[in-house]
């Protein structure tokens, strides 16, 4: 990374990656002029303890298919080679040391935001790169400004708010389509869905599908 590139990081589980993220990275790439675009699967999460999700390295295989073809995305394994919990905060603070000069921007859903404070050292979070707050998820602008102007005041935060597309899509809703084995097509990349039916995960038979724990 070349000396003061605007970099953006998009975190998350990834269970399984979808087209909603995709947007999300895009969106903010245009919006702030970004160089690129590090999409981090996470690792093992002391906020989601007990959580089954798939494990690491198939996460991460889904996420490669998904951001392939795109030369501003890519994917790091940083998060799911380290060892013990997953702190983003940890995250941030290698990034800085490993690219200095680079301006990160942290990009996250409007509801993830009200939860920020409740980060492990969440002021290690905000001194160390731009927040990008996606408009979503039903949060007025109202209360978004205020918390804005709260973390500002607690952590002289950089938040800047991202508009994006609100599309009804989650993780979640398409683990459940293809418990029962309905199609999800077009909810996430090509590439994806062929690797889930080939793998057959989230039908709880594949060898793939083991309970781990997750980050973010």
């Amino acid at each position: 990374m070349s000396k003061e590139c605007k970099v953006g990081i998009l975190g998350g589980t990834f269970n399984p990656i979808h087209i909603g993220h995709l947007i999300l990275a895009e969106q903010a790439y245009e919006e702030f002029d970004l160089e690129h675009v590090i999409f981090l699967p996470s690792g093992v999460s002391y906020l989601k303890k007990n959580t089954g999700v798939l494990p690491a390295e198939t996460r991460y295989e889904m996420v490669s298919l998904a951001v392939s073809d795109n030369d501003h995305f890519s994917v790091s394994k940083r998060e799911i080679m380290r060892k013990g919990n997953t702190y983003t905060s940890d995250t941030i603070t290698e990034l800085n040391r490993d690219y200095p000069g680079t301006h990160f921007f942290f990009i996250l859903g409007a509801d993830t935001l009200f939860q920020m404070e409740n980060w492990f050292e969440p002021a290690q979070i905000f001194g160390g790169c731009t927040i990008l707050a996606s408009v979503r998820n039903g949060r007025s602008t109202d209360e978004l400004k205020a918390k804005i102007q709260e973390y500002e005041k607690a952590y002289n935060a950089d938040i800047r708010l991202l508009k994006t597309t609100d599309i009804d899509i989650s993780s979640k809703m398409i683990r459940s389509f293809a418990e029962r084995n309905h199609s999800i097509r077009y909810y996430v990349p090509d590439s994806v869905n062929e690797y889930i039916l080939e793998k057959g995960l989230y039908r709880g038979e594949a060898p793939e599908y083991k309970v781990t724990e997750s980050e973010n």
